[in-house]
């Protein structure tokens, strides 16, 4: 079982560690999860897990890559400016089957949520005719798909050769 805890916080230039001030926006993260693993023999195992972060100000979220986008780059699409609030949680159920020790056959079960759209949705992150550059600039006519939720079901193979 794993219980991992995470804290952080940046402070100058026009932000503030720990609360909106004088200082400027809160920039923080707070996060935590859990996982813990059960083995059923030497061939099966079930692994359950969650974990959640509250991030203001988002200086440490990935940027999704919308047309291309890098955090070089930015993004109109989705902002990381000093204030932007992001908060998310996720959680999941593994199943490995190990019929010998060079095969693991994988099914995982994911959802995750946030508190503003991120994920990305059936549409994708990609304009029609593919990326446009700049990457930081708006195409006109079009903008992502960002969902505020996501659930996954994945099926792997995975080889040890």
């Amino acid at each position: 079982m794993t219980l991992t805890v995470d804290a952080g916080c940046e402070f100058g230039d026009g932000v503030s560690c720990a609360s909106d001030g004088a200082g400027g926006p809160a920039q923080f993260f707070l996060g935590a999860m859990a996982y813990h693993r059960l083995w059923f023999g030497e061939r099966l195992a079930l692994t359950a897990g969650a974990g959640a972060i509250n991030n203001p100000g988002r200086y440490l979220v990935l940027l999704p890559p919308i047309n291309g986008a890098t955090a070089t780059t930015g993004s109109p699409y989705f902002t990381a400016n000093p204030g932007d609030p992001f908060s998310a949680w996720d959680s999941s159920l593994t199943l490995d089957i190990m019929p010998d020790q060079h095969i693991t056959f994988r099914f995982e079960g994911n959802h995750r949520s946030a508190s503003v759209p991120y994920f990305a949705g059936r549409g994708g992150l990609t304009p029609p005719g593919g990326n446009v550059p700049p990457p930081s600039a708006p195409v006109d006519g079009w903008a992502p798909d960002l969902r505020k939720h996501e659930t996954r079901v994945t099926v792997a193979l995975l080889l040890k050769l």
